[in-house]
């Protein structure tokens, strides 16, 4: 017969084991569509202490009569000011401010709103993801929302879907020593927008490496 304190010791080494076991066999929990998990942490970091950049570049829709027009964004922390114009400087709007509150102007009218992606697809007539795109842009996820994520070996994002969009990455360019989108095709279920980055400028915030002496 086994005396109590004995029942209690074989109990305790009992639980002991099974902790053990557990800790061994739970293996980090790791990303299918990353293919090198160091680096894509490593450019999240880095990406991350960027608190300002510019951009200047294309947008056109995949419409038989689809709207082709410039982009510009400026980001500083979480204000922007974003200006995408059509033709002629028609077509499009100017908006600026953070993503909780946003004033948007057209030719016509000036308003300020909680909701800028209603309004603007109400404007445009077609989809404009200002939230997404102020990750996006950068070769990000938008953080706290889902993402099925395709990574590269070097860290770089090349296919995401979240929030309903499918986004594409077939291009790199590198600036001050940071490999940054040049572009990106975006499509929800209506929609396919195409953007060209045809300058990246004013980074700051970051240890922005020199880019001298590289290919």
């Amino acid at each position: 017969m086994i005396g109590r304190g004995h029942a209690r010791w074989l109990v305790m080494m009992a639980l002991v084991g099974l902790q053990g076991c557990a800790i061994i066999g739970t293996p980090a929990q790791r990303d299918p569509g990353v293919a090198d998990p160091a680096a894509w942490e490593t450019r999240q970091e880095r990406l991350a202490e960027l608190d300002g950049w510019s951009l200047q570049g294309r947008a056109a829709t995949g419409k038989l009569l689809g709207w082709t027009g410039n982009l510009s964004w400026r980001q500083r922390a979480e204000e922007f000011r974003i200006r995408l114009a059509g033709p002629l400087g028609a077509g499009g709007f100017r908006a600026d401010g953070t993503l909780e509150r946003v004033r948007i102007r057209t030719r016509e009218e000036t308003f300020n709103t909680e909701m800028p992606e209603a309004l603007v697809e109400e404007i445009l007539g077609w989809r404009f993801p200002l939230t997404g795109l102020r990750y996006w842009a950068l070769g990000l996820p938008e953080p706290g929302k889902p993402a099925k994520l395709t990574v590269d070996d070097n860290g770089l994002l090349i296919g995401m879907e979240q929030a309903g969009w499918r986004l594409d990455f077939p291009a790199y360019e590198a600036h001050d020593g940071l490999a940054l989108p040049k572009r990106i095709t975006l499509t929800d279920d209506e929609h396919t927008i195409q953007l060209v980055v045809d300058r990246w400028f004013d980074l700051s915030g970051a240890e922005i490496e020199s880019a001298s002496g590289e290919s």
